[in-house]
């Protein structure tokens, strides 16, 4: 079964978002049902992708859950790659990156304002935690799901490269994926946040 509900299509590059705007990361399932869906703000971007600041208190929610997010987080996009990366604030959280595999991965702009990000969730996620080092997750859900949505061979290959590559580059900590590198972004996250004292003297002009 394809996936219907995520749209088809979609660029890989949003058009030209602005610092601060709104961006939706919304994930689904390959036969089209929904997942996760989590709304941010976009700090910019850099040679490895577009990096979008959820802060501490933000709702994420899928069908049938929701919970207020415990502390700050950033999601990478990718300009390439099969996955989606959310790198997380605080070292008390057990979990310190975690990598979606993901496929179909676009934006497209919002009605209202802003941008929504679409994924594919592959099932398989690469984590790296304080209790239990770095390890790949759901192995048995991708192969489940392999079966009863009818992935593609060469799909379930890509995935698999995918997760391979990236438990390689997180295991060596290299950028983006350690914490000095997320550092830079988590300061223009604190910069977006802060008043703005030429913001009033800018739009009365």
């Amino acid at each position: 079964m394809n996936a219907v509900s995520c749209p088809i299509g979609l660029s890989r590059t949003p058009g030209q978002p602005r610092l601060g705007q709104l961006v939706v990361a919304r994930a689904w399932k390959y036969d089209g049902t929904p997942h996760w869906v989590v709304p941010g703000y976009l700090l910019g971007s850099d040679e490895y992708g577009y990096w979008i600041f959820q802060s501490e208190g933000s709702l994420v929610s899928r069908p049938g859950r929701a919970h207020l997010a415990a502390c700050d987080a950033l999601c990478l996009i990718p300009h390439t790659g099969s996955w989606v990366g959310t790198f997380y604030d605080n070292p008390g959280e057990d979990v310190d990156v975690y990598l979606d595999i993901s496929t179909r991965i676009g934006w497209q702009t919002l009605p209202t304002g802003g941008w929504e990000v679409n994924s594919i969730d592959m099932d398989l996620d690469v984590i790296r935690s304080n209790s239990r080092g770095l390890f790949l997750d759901d192995e048995d859900e991708f192969e489940e799901h392999a079966r009863t949505m009818g992935y593609p061979g060469p799909l379930i290959e890509q995935m698999r490269n995918s997760a391979a590559e990236l438990m390689s580059a997180v295991r060596a900590d290299q950028p983006p994926f350690n914490r000095q590198y997320r550092a830079t972004w988590l300061e223009r996250a604190t910069e977006l946040r802060a008043p703005n004292p030429n913001l009033r003297e800018t739009k009365d002009h």
